[in-house]
């Protein structure tokens, strides 16, 4: 076997010494590997030997280059913690170490922002040349002068919860935000067979975002912008294709260079996702910095809101990233499930309640306008901005943390 020699050279620029190419692994594969790679080799490597339960220090995550880390599919902490070091450094090549893997988990990992995926027990020239690739494909990744903007989607508890509707007021706090740049905000709506965001807005699209999943390598921002309706608030929206679509048949590598292109564009990107689930739709809810959970004062809006919070977890999507808002609050004395009742039932907390306006919101949408063109003191809209400003906060917050 032929090992390479320290530093490796990938080409005019790009030097990777030994000494930061770190493995995250467990002790056992650690020493098979310092036998199968020798003393000298592996004392010039960073090897960090712990359990797959534990948490990866912050100051190993900083000073890796490359990180290898051995994750265990069957271990849920291990599979989050490739998350933790995404969080941690978005723009650190990663590279997941599997006995057994299966293509879907694969995927999975690829689409959660993984560079490579390596199998076990660990092999010298696998990895090194996993670290090669990675590194080489790393042009493309964020610089710190080329940030991404953060990423919002609205998820349905039960399809018609208001969902649309909250993301259209939501989206439109956001477009003149005196927290962002100027570049504005953007939404993108998601639900290809049945969307209505243009409708609420009361926009007629000449492009929809069927224009930018054909679009290939033509996708940049400025046919991105030029694809997208804009708002009187000023608001851009792109709106969802004008004919029933398949939901199997959008591209999701396709699908997520739109919405990074969005990213790139704007100051705030939202997605009204559809409320079927898809490979293409979980793999969007992964890339989000934030989602809402809408939910409404009843037992079976409950039950599937609890559903789709566990399988939320079950595909690594943090705890923190998802927060729950209650549409519709009525406060009745007989027979109201309390917004108490809802954080004990999903052992998560309420961060808002929109207060019932149905009303003002039904004649907005017959006239295809926001609720606070119709009614300026509508309780539903002066909820929305308190979320708005949460939001808001919660948002530049996690940015400031990264």
């Amino acid at each position: 076997m032929t090992l390479h020699t320290s530093p490796l050279d990938l080409g005019k620029e790009t030097v990777l010494p030994l000494a930061h190419l770190t493995v995250v692994a467990t002790a056992e594969e650690i020493d098979r590997l310092r036998a199968k790679a020798g003393e000298s080799w592996a004392d010039e490597v960073n090897l960090v030997a712990m359990p797959l339960t534990d948490r990866v220090p912050d100051e190993i995550v900083d000073s890796a280059k490359v990180v290898i880390m051995h994750v265990d599919a069957s271990e849920p902490f291990s599979m989050r913690r490739v998350e933790q070091v995404r969080q941690r450094r978005p723009e650190l090549p990663q590279i997941v170490a599997l006995s057994n893997a299966d293509i879907a988990l694969v995927r999975t990992l690829l689409r959660q922002g993984v560079a490579d995926v390596v199998s076990l027990p660990l092999d010298p020239d696998e990895m090194l040349q996993a670290a090669i690739s990675s590194l080489e494909g790393s042009e493309s990744v964020v610089s710190a002068d080329d940030t991404l903007a953060p990423l919002v989607g609205v998820v349905r508890s039960l399809g018609g919860s208001g969902a649309t509707t909250l993301l259209t007021h939501l989206a439109s706090c956001f477009a003149d935000s005196e927290g962002g740049t100027g570049k504005g905000a953007c939404i993108i709506d998601l639900d290809i067979q049945f969307g209505t965001v243009t409708d609420i807005m009361g926009l007629t699209p000449r492009r929809t975002l069927s224009d930018l999943l054909d679009a290939g390598d033509r996708l940049d921002g400025q046919f991105l912008r030029s694809v997208a309706s804009v708002h009187n608030s000023g608001l851009f929206v792109i709106a969802a294709p004008e004919e029933i679509l398949p939901m199997e048949s959008v591209e999701t590598d396709q699908l997520l260079k739109v919405i990074e292109v969005a990213c790139r564009e704007f100051d705030y990107v939202f997605l009204d996702l559809p409320s079927d689930w898809s490979n293409w739709s979980l793999s969007v809810m992964l890339q989000a910095d934030s989602l809402l959970m809408l939910v409404e004062q009843s037992v079976p809006s409950l039950k599937q809101a609890v559903r789709r919070l566990d399988l939320l977890r079950s595909i690594g999507v943090p705890r923190s990233k998802v927060s729950v808002v209650v549409n519709r609050v009525e406060k009745r004395l007989f027979g109201s499930i309390s917004l108490q009742d809802i954080a004990e039932t999903l052992k998560h907390d309420v961060m808002v309640g929109l207060r019932a306006d149905w009303q003002s919101i039904s004649t907005a949408r017959d006239q295809g306008v926001l609720v606070n063109e119709v009614k300026p003191k509508s309780p539903y809209y002066a909820d929305v901005v308190k979320l708005s400003g949460m939001l808001e906060h919660r948002l530049s917050s996690r940015g400031a943390s990264k």
